[in-house]
């Protein structure tokens, strides 16, 4: 049966003459190790307004860390002392109920960040990290990125905006479940997915979500089985296909006419 798929996102620089300047795009580290970091970093967000020499030496000073699939990252119970930058590989964030049933909150992919609300806000437990694949991800202690944020205001800004952005998807998100049918909330999940994770095929999406049955339905919110059922109509109807590991994306339009048609009217204050 096709449909059991799913193994399934600163610094205030210096002026220098235009000449001089480069760019993340062009700067390229020697060594590869630190290449990776620095890619991550640049592309993390929190960084994307720092100077490119100076954020390749900040590269060359960490050291990534790599975790096989269904490890927890950090210890919900413990002290957090560092964030960590993705390099490969993805993670699922959820929300564990007192009666031990699972919410997962989102997926996180490569040069997106975890760790980094728990780091500002120690008592927040709530929520635990778990790698989905093989994962690389670059750590920051909190002292460093202190130290980088004092040195260069700029990435608090960046920070700020990322919190922001955050706040934004969360009430999104609330706005799926409180107002969407169960349909529009799979439809949603499924082009959210495409946007963070496809990679185009001719005409086509393939999203590898790295997601079990199970796991997927925890994302949208719908039980397993009627999870099925709308994942086989959207198949019967072409608008995607279900393979061993991904989902493909036929029909895009589709699945965006079943999405809400307004969600400023529930927008943060």
């Amino acid at each position: 049966m096709a449909l059991l798929w799913l193994r399934t996102t600163a610094l205030a620089t210096a002026e220098q003459p235009p000449a001089q300047r480069v760019s993340h795009c062009e700067l390229r580290c020697e060594d590869s190790t630190s290449g990776n970091v620095y890619t991550a970093l640049a592309e993390s967000g929190i960084f994307s307004r720092t100077n490119p020499e100076t954020l390749s030496a900040w590269a060359k000073q960490l050291a990534p860390e790599q975790f096989g699939p269904g490890c927890i990252v950090g210890s919900p119970s413990g002290p957090t002392r560092r964030l960590y930058v993705i390099i490969s590989g993805k993670v699922k964030v959820s929300y564990r109920l007192p009666d031990g049933s699972e919410v997962i909150l989102t997926i996180l992919g490569r040069s997106e960040i975890f760790g980094i609300v728990a780091l500002f806000d120690p008592e927040s437990r709530e929520t635990s990290v778990t790698t989905l694949t093989d994962v690389l991800a670059v750590p920051i202690e909190r002292d460093l990125l202190t130290a980088w944020m004092v040195a260069h205001p700029e990435i608090i800004d960046q920070v700020l905006r990322l919190f922001a952005r955050w706040a934004d998807a969360t009430t999104n998100s609330m706005a799926d479940f409180a107002f969407a049918d169960t349909r529009e909330r799979i439809a949603s999940r499924l082009l959210s997915l495409r946007k963070r994770f496809g990679r185009r095929e001719g005409d086509v999406v393939r999203v590898v979500h790295d997601l079990t049955l199970k796991e997927f339905a925890r994302l949208v919110g719908v039980e397993p089985r009627t999870t099925v059922a709308v994942l086989r109509d959207f198949e019967q109807r072409g608008w995607i296909r279900l393979e061993d590991n991904s989902v493909v994306i036929a029909e895009g339009q589709a699945l965006a006419s079943l999405r809400l048609t307004d969600k400023s009217e529930v927008a943060c204050a």
